[in-house]
């Protein structure tokens, strides 16, 4: 078998499938098939046969452009993304070979219909040495919300729909190079760290699933010391750049006086373009965590910044897309920056 061509390439300032490549692969899959065998035309999307709602990755691309008869090129940010993509450096971090990490990234994004052009800011995600995940664990996670269990369809707990949305998120910063995931709880003091340590994302997937799987199996109990875990979040932060994801389902311990320092330690935080901090509610019961949404306005207003919280964020785009493909979630979103 002959050496195989570069699988993408730029033609007229656009990134595409190459067209020797796709020759080779044609040819190479009439030659394991034989003469009394149709050859599979080449194609680098698993389960092909079935036609993807959005652009989720280059094969799709192409199918579009064959489908509309002209080319439809790629953002200049999307063709700036795939080139770096190909870097073997690149590609290294996140434990794949340059052209297995488009494929295989193409592929996540397609299962949760994230559109390609997002790619380059699901990579911004390796600028921060650390993705924290902080959950509450009271008592009241317990309780169902109005959500349905994606496998089962039947109604699950704030604690369970917690642990879904956290693995939904693992599972696609597998795909990317990051430093590290953390996880910890309002109520406990152990908390587990995530590392790749030469993981291929699918072997990350199975280490990191195997840990959050058994962090969650120790059910909520407890009250909801929000301000004391985020000071010290910080504290034990300070100098780094972290981006923050807190799960929470009601007003922390103190009340409206603990709003209040949240609020302000959010608005005072050193550096907090490199300290985002996301609020997910796991609750139907939007007065519970109406103080999430008010912490975030605040903050942004004291810092001049307007963004319409439904926009799609450098930092908590994937979860969006994530959060909004369930149509019976719970969940809601606020981001401060």
């Amino acid at each position: 078998m002959g050496t195989a061509p570069k699988k993408y390439t730029k033609v007229n300032g656009i990134m595409k499938l190459n067209p020797e490549y796709k020759r080779w692969k044609e040819n190479e899959n009439v030659a394991e098939a034989g003469l009394n065998k149709k050859p599979e035309p080449a194609t680098t999307v698993v389960n092909s046969a079935q036609a993807l709602p959005i652009v989720s990755s280059m094969e799709d691309h192409m199918e579009m452009n064959d489908s509309l008869g002209h080319e439809i090129p790629f953002a200049e940010s999307t063709n700036a993304t795939i080139e770096m993509l190909q870097e073997p450096e690149i590609a290294k971090e996140a434990g794949l070979a340059p052209d297995d990490m488009i494929d295989e990234l193409g592929a996540v994004l397609a299962k949760y219909e994230i559109p390609i052009g997002l790619t380059n800011k699901l990579m911004m995600l390796s600028e921060y040495e650390s993705l924290e995940f902080i959950v509450d664990d009271s008592g009241s996670m317990s309780l169902p919300t109005d959500s349905q269990h994606p496998i089962t369809n039947q109604p699950m707990s704030r604690w369970t729909e917690a642990h879904l949305r956290v693995m939904d998120m693992v599972e696609i910063i597998a795909y990317v190079p990051f430093e590290q995931i953390g996880i910890e709880f309002l109520n406990r003091k152990d908390r587990i760290s995530l590392k790749r340590e030469g993981r291929s994302p699918k072997a990350f997937k199975e280490y990191s699933a195997r840990a959050i799987d058994n962090v969650f199996a120790r059910g909520p109990a407890g009250t909801t010391p929000a301000l004391e875990k985020l000071q010290e979040s910080f504290l034990r932060g300070q100098g780094h750049s972290i981006a923050r994801y807190f799960f929470g389902d009601g007003k922390p311990n103190g009340g409206q006086m603990a709003v209040d320092e949240i609020v302000k330690l959010l608005r005072y935080r050193p550096h907090p373009e490199q300290n985002p901090v996301t609020f997910l509610s796991c609750t139907n019961e939007d007065a519970a965590v109406e103080w999430m949404k008010d912490a975030e306005e605040v903050s942004q207003v004291h810092m001049h910044m307007h963004i319409h919280m439904h926009c799609i964020f450098i930092f908590i785009f994937i979860f969006i897309f994530i959060l909004t493909m369930y149509n019976n979630t719970s969940m809601h979103v606020w981001f401060v920056q």
